[in-house]
């Protein structure tokens, strides 16, 4: 027996669009909740809608979006890099040009972070070696030149 379609897609050929709350989001990226909703607070992602109970759902797109923004702030890129990142990401026919660039210039603050935090190190070393000692924290050569006058 034959029967017809009428318009009705047959289950297996379906997409189900899946959304999350919150909550669920949470949990699959690690971040939480005051997080993500700090991230939309930022106009960096939004709810896919409300529902009649007010709740916020996600789509997929957005979890994607969300992971995407978890590991750019893994790397210590700022959120204005990212909101960059984003809105370049939105016209994928363009060059990578402006990507690379703002990479380039990430790669060189954290250059010169790594370079001020060698300069802290070698500061730290030389106050340590100061005080070789079991001496009393009276006589400790650490405290007294933390607490001496620049000259």
């Amino acid at each position: 027996m034959l029967i017809e379609n009428y318009g009705v897609t047959p289950r297996s050929s379906m997409k189900i669009q899946k959304n999350y709350l919150i909550k669920d989001l949470s949990l699959k990226t690690g971040l939480s909740t005051d997080t993500i909703r700090f991230y939309e607070k930022k106009n960096l992602l939004q709810p896919t809608f409300r529902g009649s109970n007010n709740y916020r759902y996600y789509d997929e797109k957005t979890l994607n979006k969300l992971i995407f923004i978890k590991r750019c702030r893994a790397l210590e890129i700022s959120l204005n890099e990212i909101t960059h990142l984003l809105e370049l990401e939105q016209n994928p026919a363009q060059s990578c040009s402006a990507v690379n660039k703002l990479i380039d210039d990430h790669i060189q603050q954290v250059t010169d972070k790594i370079n001020e935090l060698k300069k802290f190190q070698t500061q730290l070393v030389e106050l340590r070696s100061t005080c070789n000692t079991d001496s009393r924290i009276d006589d400790c050569q650490i405290l007294k030149q933390l607490e001496a006058k620049s000259s």
